[in-house]
């Protein structure tokens, strides 16, 4: 891969590390929010899942954006958006405030969830694909890390609003870079042919050491309208069931587990302290799945590997349920149950961009991003009422051994179907790329 390639990838990791410390910053801060406002479990239930349901509503209307108007400048937006979000959240004053504004930061990184990995995707040569593609996803991990340190060293001194602060200006310095570096996707100017189309191309394809072109790479017109009705059109239609399934069921089991870890280990009678360890080793974890994924992916297919994490990952919630009671093995076994749970949703990102034509891959992975936020929105909900119910945490732990089971199935069952044809569009712009 040229300078330039690798550049674009790292550039979208960064983005992806942002977002994970924009969205899960609320499962580390929350305890402290809680004491301040005596927040029951429901209404915490109700806080952790408002930046997911802002999510689901980027991804699904604003995500589809990014085939039409350009996965940078839709991206760029977004991160202004979370920036803006982030900042409010600090100045909130009351439940209703602080949902508000943690809804907005979620529109805008369900927005860039669905943007991110595809021009990866278009990025990576044909040889890195599935790495560069599963190693961004480390991003939420290591942004959820960062969450979980910056918590334990502002909180103390500074207040839960200092967090939000801080996420803030690193979104706002992240925008500025994107601004400067943040390149457009290669397919898209193939595919919509904007104003400048082949100056743009050409600019990108010489930064990339290769030499102009006379002229854009052939294309499908047939396959230039983006709309939903390609999802489901020939073999797509079960591809695209399949796909939401199993993303639904690794968003339920990820997002339980990411949001109530640390305070189920409170719950389970560990420190505050404690219980933010393990989030952070659960979010490690997650970094190192992923990436384990991306390395495996080059030898085992995609689809069969993730099915593998996901019954990996019913397994190990068993694991956690029934090591809660000793606090050095219930913080070994979060770090596999983070590696297993985030495998899966890297895997689906691996998956999708296979599976659709280069013009409809930001809305194919956009909608199953927003269908999928059904199950990471109801899942702390559900945990919540869980929680108010009596429900020990080591019983909640088990519940969530289901959708990791289903999601496994629905993975397993898309390895009886073969990738989609990707159009001479697709063609074209890889021979540049690789």
């Amino acid at each position: 891969m040229s300078r330039a390639q690798v550049q674009a990838v790292a550039l979208c990791l960064v983005m992806n590390v942002v977002d994970g410390f924009d969205l899960l910053v609320t499962s580390f801060v929350g305890p402290a929010i809680t004491r301040e406002w005596g927040l029951s479990p429901s209404s915490v239930g109700v806080l952790l899942s408002g930046g997911l349901a802002g999510m689901a509503v980027g991804a699904l209307f604003l995500a589809p954006l990014a085939d039409r108007v350009g996965r940078r400048r839709i991206t760029l937006a977004s991160l202004a958006l979370a920036s803006l979000g982030m900042l409010a959240a600090a100045f909130t004053q009351d439940l209703g405030q602080l949902l508000a504004a943690r809804v907005i930061t979620g529109v805008a990184v369900g927005t860039m969830a669905a943007s991110l990995p595809v021009l990866t995707s278009e990025y990576a040569n044909n040889k890195r694909k599935g790495l560069a593609v599963a190693l961004i996803t480390t991003g939420y991990g290591i942004g959820a890390v960062i969450a979980g340190l910056s918590t334990s060293v502002l909180i103390g001194s500074m207040g839960w609003r200092s967090v939000f602060v801080f996420g803030a200006v690193a979104t706002g310095i992240l925008f500025l870079v994107g601004l400067r570096f943040l390149p457009e996707s290669m397919d898209h100017l193939v595919a919509k042919r904007p104003p400048n189309a082949l100056q743009r191309f050409n600019k990108i394809l010489v930064s990339m050491g290769r030499p102009p072109v006379d002229e854009l790479p052939a294309h499908d017109t047939g396959t230039r309208k983006v709309a939903l009705e390609s999802l489901f059109r020939g073999g797509n239609a079960v591809r695209t069931v399949l796909v939401w399934v199993a993303f639904t069921a690794a968003q339920t089991a990820f997002y339980f587990a990411s949001s109530w870890t640390p305070t189920l280990l409170l719950k389970a009678g560990m420190s505050n302290q404690q219980g933010i360890s393990g989030g952070i080793l659960f979010s490690l974890g997650g970094i190192t799945g992923a990436a384990l994924l991306g390395l495996l992916v080059s030898k085992v297919e995609a689809r069969r590997l993730t099915a593998a994490y996901f019954v990996l990952a019913a397994l190990t919630l068993v694991l956690f349920s029934l090591s809660l009671g000793t606090l050095a093995v219930a913080l070994v076994v979060a770090v596999v149950l983070g590696l297993f749970l985030n495998g899966t949703i890297s895997g689906i990102n691996v998956i999708v961009p296979t599976l659709y034509p280069a013009q409809s891959r930001a809305t194919a992975l956009g909608m199953a991003v927003a269908v999928s936020r059904l199950g990471a929105v109801l899942a702390p909900l559900f945990a919540g009422y869980l929680v108010q119910a009596g429900w020990e945490p080591s019983s909640m732990y088990l519940v969530f051994t289901v959708p990791a089971l289903i999601g496994g199935a629905a993975t397993f069952l898309l390895t009886r179907f073969g990738r989609a044809d990707n159009a001479p569009v697709r063609r074209g712009v890889e021979t540049a790329a690789a």
